[in-house]
């Protein structure tokens, strides 16, 4: 009832059926928005990802960049049976973490709560002068040809390189599939829940193209919409 007399929000949806009830909002026409309650764990989330984003502008850039990629693509959205746009963060995350060209640190995970972030973090710098579209093409040449895709596991969490049969993911729910896995940083979850096998192979296809036309000295069609 609130929201409602808020001309500044309109409701596009209300899910009140899923694992966390969402409502999904657009901010003034233009910033599309999930409003949960008493949802501690994505303050915990919320909190780990905005200490990233203030290492570099870049990253956010990147991040933002992949995600409307994916939206043009039709290859995001957990309720379409493909990966979350907080997965695909992630997976950017994850790239700079491990490249050693960028070698973004990785943030100690138990430094984050659902009440803010712990003051060390604020120790942790990167810089980074490659320029955006060298690191957007990074990210689809990473995941269209070095990423183990079948059993290598995207972790920020751990920021190196190892495959879902490594002790460290003894926890991580259906790591001996030869899927996409994306670990939860803070849960035993694997992220891959919500991927179908048809929408992975999808996803995969897709970064292979954006690669192929990276490197063939195109823009993807995707960026130009």
């Amino acid at each position: 009832p609130l929201l409602r007399k808020l001309p500044e929000f309109e409701i596009l949806q209300e899910i009140w059926s899923a694992r966390v009830p969402i409502v999904k909002l657009k901010f003034l026409g233009l910033v599309d928005v999930d409003l949960s309650c008493h949802n501690p764990q994505a303050l915990q989330n919320t909190n780990l990802m905005r200490s990233y984003s203030l290492l570099s502008e870049k990253l956010r850039n990147l991040v933002l960049s992949v995600k409307c990629w994916a939206k043009a693509e039709g290859v995001v959205g957990a309720p379409l049976g493909h990966l979350s746009s907080y997965s695909l963060a992630l997976m950017a995350i994850y790239f700079l973490q491990v490249e050693p060209e960028f070698a973004m640190p990785c943030l100690p995970t138990d430094y984050f709560s659902s009440h803010g972030a712990n003051p060390e973090v604020d120790s942790y710098a990167w810089a980074c002068a490659a320029p955006l579209t060298d690191l957007v093409a990074g990210f689809f040449r990473f995941y269209a040809a070095d990423f183990r895709w079948g059993s290598e596991v995207v972790s920020v969490r751990v920021g190196k390189r190892a495959t879902a049969g490594d002790p460290g993911f003894s926890s991580l729910p259906g790591r001996t599939g030869a899927r996409l896995h994306v670990e939860d940083p803070f849960l035993p979850r694997n992220l891959n829940c919500v991927l179908s096998p048809e929408s992975e192979q999808i996803l995969k296809t897709k970064i292979q193209q954006a690669d192929g036309i990276i490197r063939s000295g195109e823009v993807p069609r995707a960026f130009l919409q």
